[in-house]
């Protein structure tokens, strides 16, 4: 249930990214508008080198664009693309989008699948914690098989930033994913993080936004809300399942909730399909190629 305030409260959502990016973030951007609790949100786009014609498109969505500054000095900047702002940006969205209650972040290789992911985000942060989906679920692979993969590479990543004591100790915590996160605009956690972040580019710039907000969380007792990894799907961790009678994605594992948000990490937004396996239908039980993009992208 909510409180009788919510009526007042502004929340905008915010992506962005480069040219390069964009075909992503109109999935990202269309998916939103789709539903009900996304048409409800104001809309922000970071513009980290879009052209003419993607910047109009996205004013056509009744988006606001910002262009981000660099907001960190470190070493190594100026050989790293405009598209890096998106990152480095995070910590300073109140002050690039002024004038709201509650901040709910979306990366553009993420698209909304069920608005009800979008208003759990609001929810959890209207507490005055953090917002997020930690990596874990009992159908992902890294907490298997991948494990060595997975640990490693976050690993180096924590390790460069904090060093090898942190590493050891935070590797084995849930990975919180910074590309879904939602914040009321008055919480802590902004200057916290931006000071992490500051802190750790310093030494690394590999994965460095997402390994500062953990160590917030972790290391220096931030409060968080930890959402279901329905609300933030990294399919490069598990693929979904495809329910053929709700045309849906949904967990791999049963019983099949479907899933909020589809997040296309890493290498998954670069592949046309994945091998997915359907649930009911005339191909019940089969693995057959899929897209996992929006399906209402030929829409747009």
């Amino acid at each position: 249930m909510g409180h009788p305030d919510h009526v007042s409260e502004r929340t905008i959502a915010i992506t962005g990214g480069d040219a390069g990016y964009f075909d992503l973030i109109k999935d990202c951007v269309g998916s939103l508008r789709a539903v009900a609790e996304g048409r409800a949100l104001a809309l922000g786009i970071l513009d980290c080198g879009l052209t003419e014609k993607q910047r109009a498109w996205c004013r056509d969505q009744g988006a606001t664009l910002v262009v981000p500054q660099w907001d960190f000095d470190f070493p190594g900047r100026d050989k790293l693309k405009d598209g890096y702002k998106a990152l480095t940006a995070r910590p300073f969205l109140p002050r690039y989008f002024p004038g709201f209650d509650l901040y709910l972040w979306i990366d553009g290789d993420c698209w909304v699948q069920q608005g009800d992911a979008l208003a759990l985000f609001q929810r959890a942060a209207r507490t005055g914690a953090l917002a997020v989906a930690p990596e874990i679920h009992r159908s992902m692979r890294h907490y298997r098989h991948a494990w060595a993969e997975f640990s490693s590479i976050n690993g180096a990543a924590y390790e460069a930033c904090f060093g090898k004591e942190t590493a050891e100790r935070l590797i084995r915590y849930p990975l919180i994913n910074a590309g879904v996160f939602a914040l009321k605009v008055d919480a802590p956690h902004w200057a916290g993080w931006a000071d992490v972040m500051g802190e750790a580019l310093q030494r690394s710039a590999n994965m460095t936004d997402q390994i500062a907000l953990n160590v917030l969380v972790y290391d220096r007792g931030f409060a968080c809300e930890p959402l279901p990894s329905r609300c933030n799907w990294p399919i490069h961790h598990a693929t979904p399942a495809w329910d053929a009678e709700r045309s849906l994605f949904v967990e791999p594992a049963m019983p099949y909730d479907p899933l909020g948000i589809l997040h296309m990490t890493i290498y998954t937004k670069r592949l046309a399909t994945l091998d997915v396996r359907e649930l009911g239908g005339p191909h019940d039980g089969q693995v057959r190629p899929r897209s996992l993009r929006w399906p209402g992208r030929t829409a747009i």
